[in-house]
């Protein structure tokens, strides 16, 4: 029996249709937890640091993605991240061997699935243009009453998707507050006799966490402490340096705030400056390999603010070069607790300078027009700050001003401390955050403060407060959160769409105006024709009338033009949004696959042998 070519094209054609959608259902069935990352940015792999966090927890997390169905067409360049969002989410549930469970609800219009969303406190965006509200959000909640949301997976918070949903788990795996210990040289707290009032740092921290100081001279920490934070550390014995380097060998959470000049800092006898406004870590930075020099100050052309001083009796408005507002250039805005913080402002800030060979990551940075003054000529109140930069020697390059220090180090106490000993070096790595100014900690730095009808109103100038509160909880998730870096963004804008829109505007806007203004100028001549008729019992002349329709027709033809131009407006953006979309949903994957067709059908045939 012979078949012709005609019928093997055919069944060729049939074949290779049928084993394209069983291939497809065979891989969303079996495979759609499984992805090979040939991004450019590695989109799609989890890191390491994650991997050992998701293996770790004990506590059951449910997340629900809330996603609605018509949200990529709709928006369909939010398309791949819609599905990276999608895909990280499986590998977290994967990779926790059954701690995390994933359920994924389409909110449609006025369902149940919606009313669950707006319940949960996962925010709607979009509503508009006859289109339903959309929904695109996360909540989480683990065994107790504990949750925690991305409201909206925003575009810009994209690069650092993985750091914010490995932090959301981590905040959910700690069934209680997390233990916060502070050492504070500072003053943070209350003090009545000097009629100061809490520091909002410290009083935001005390909303999230169990916070808890501990005396300077202290030789053990509190139990289950998460977090060590030492603020203006000075005249701590050797006891307490122990005590502290031990926590941070065995990869303890450390957030430090050095000062060359803390101005802030409380006396202990009111109304009298601090005796040593100096921090003092020398022994344990000069073991961890960290230059701090306390009696240099930076000052900055670049940043340096504009403050009132008092200058031989007279109220005058200066550049106050080492008090200084870091801005984006200064801010590694690809680590996560920096993402969307605009600035920072410090106050007599120090210099941290690693030794060689030293894995210390710079986080935040000087401009390159900066350099050292002395500290004590910087803090003094009564002085002409201007006249600081007189000497002011700069190399055109950055100071850095805090920065991550993760490395394996060494003990400053090898043989221990009064018959305690310890790790000699580190069993895991360091999870320190070094900020070389204890000042930016205060209300002075950050916020300002109104009284309005008896209530006394805060408002912030500066991201301080978030910045301390954003390092406090990646800590708390642990070292691994720190390693997480911001990756590049899988959505990309469509800028042709958004480049013929503005010209389709521009292009069609005076016509439009024009035809408005027309449509206005016939309804007041039909206004003013009604309202000038003179004829008795208010019947309307016949070349009243005559003159009414005519305009009525003309306003009709007039109406009927600016539907048009509107709908031209919008022709050509819909058209080329269509082709878009065929190119990429069509297209692509009919050419693939007539490519591979004609392969098969002109692939050479075997020869017959003769025998």
């Amino acid at each position: 029996m012979k078949i012709s070519k005609n019928n093997i094209l055919k069944l060729s054609i049939f074949l290779s249709i049928i084993c394209f959608f069983s291939l497809n259902i065979f891989s969303n069935n079996t495979f759609n937890r499984i992805s090979l990352d040939t991004t450019r940015n590695n989109l799609y792999t989890i890191s390491s640091g994650t991997k050992k966090f998701l293996k770790s927890i004990d506590e059951p997390i449910h997340l629900r993605l809330f996603m609605s169905s018509t949200l990529v067409e709709i928006a369909p360049q939010l398309s791949t991240y819609a599905n990276r969002v999608e895909s990280l989410l499986y590998s977290y549930t994967n990779m926790s061997e059954g701690k995390i469970t994933l359920e994924i609800i389409d909110p449609k219009p006025f369902s149940d699935q919606e009313d669950r969303a707006v319940g949960m406190g996962i925010s709607p965006f979009g509503g508009s243009n006859n289109n339903d509200p959309l929904y695109f959000g996360l909540a989480a909640t683990n065994s107790t009453t504990g949750q925690k949301n991305i409201n909206v997976f925003s575009p810009e918070r994209e690069p650092f998707l993985e750091y914010d949903l490995t932090r959301l788990i981590a905040e959910l795996a700690q069934t209680k507050k997390p233990k916060i210990s502070i050492i504070d040289n500072l003053g943070l707290e209350a003090n009545s006799r000097i009629g100061k009032p809490e520091q909002q740092v410290l009083t935001q921290m005390k909303s999230l966490f169990d916070v808890e100081f501990v005396k300077d001279n202290a030789s053990e920490l509190p139990e289950n402490t998460k977090v060590l934070m030492l603020i203006n550390p000075k005249y701590y014995p050797d006891e307490t340096l122990f005590m502290i380097e031990q926590w941070v060998l065995k990869g303890g959470s450390t957030l430090i705030f050095l000062d060359p000049y803390a101005e802030t800092e409380v006396s202990i006898n009111p109304g009298m400056p601090a005796l040593n406004p100096r921090s003092d870590l020398k022994k344990l930075l000069d073991t961890w390999g960290i230059i701090f020099n306390n009696k240099k100050s930076i000052a900055d052309k670049k940043y340096a603010l504009r403050t009132v001083r008092n200058i031989k009796g007279r109220e005058v408005e200066v550049s106050n070069y080492p008090w200084i507002q870091i801005t984006d250039e200064g801010l590694n805005q690809n680590d996560g607790v920096l993402a969307q913080l605009s600035n920072i402002i410090f106050t007599n800030a120090g210099g941290l300078n690693p030794k060689d060979g030293i894995k210390f990551d710079p986080l935040i940075t000087s401009s390159e027009l900066s350099g050292f003054v002395d500290s004590d000529k910087a803090g003094d109140s009564k002085s002409d700050p201007r006249d600081l930069i007189k000497d002011l020697k700069t190399d055109n390059k950055k100071i850095i001003i805090s920065g991550w220090l993760r490395d394996n180090l060494n003990s400053a106490f090898p043989k221990g401390v009064k018959k305690k000993t310890g790790l000699k070096k580190s069993s895991e790595m360091s999870n320190i955050l070094i900020v070389s100014d204890a000042d930016m900690l205060m209300d002075r730095n950050w916020l300002t403060k109104q009284n309005l009808l008896g209530q006394e109103i805060v408002s912030a100038f500066a991201n301080n407060g978030d910045f301390v509160l954003n390092v406090v909880e990646n800590m708390i998730g642990g070292s691994f959160l720190s390693e997480i870096r911001g990756k590049g963004i899988s959505w990309k804008p469509f800028t042709k769409i958004v480049e013929l829109e503005k010209s389709a505007e521009e292009k069609f806007l005076s016509k439009e105006r024009e035809l408005v203004s027309k449509l206005e100028k016939m309804e007041n001549k039909i206004q003013s024709l009604t309202k000038k008729n003179n004829n008795e019992n208010d019947v309307i002349s016949p070349e009243t009338i005559k003159a009414i329709d005519g305009f009525k027709s003309e306003m009709m033809t007039t109406r009927a033009e600016l539907r048009n131009v509107k709908f031209q407006l919008r022709s050509d953006v819909d058209n080329l949004k269509t082709k878009i979309m065929f190119i990429n949903i069509g297209l692509i994957p009919i050419l693939i696959a007539g490519l591979a067709l004609i392969i098969a059908i002109r692939r050479p045939k075997p020869k017959k042998i003769i025998h």
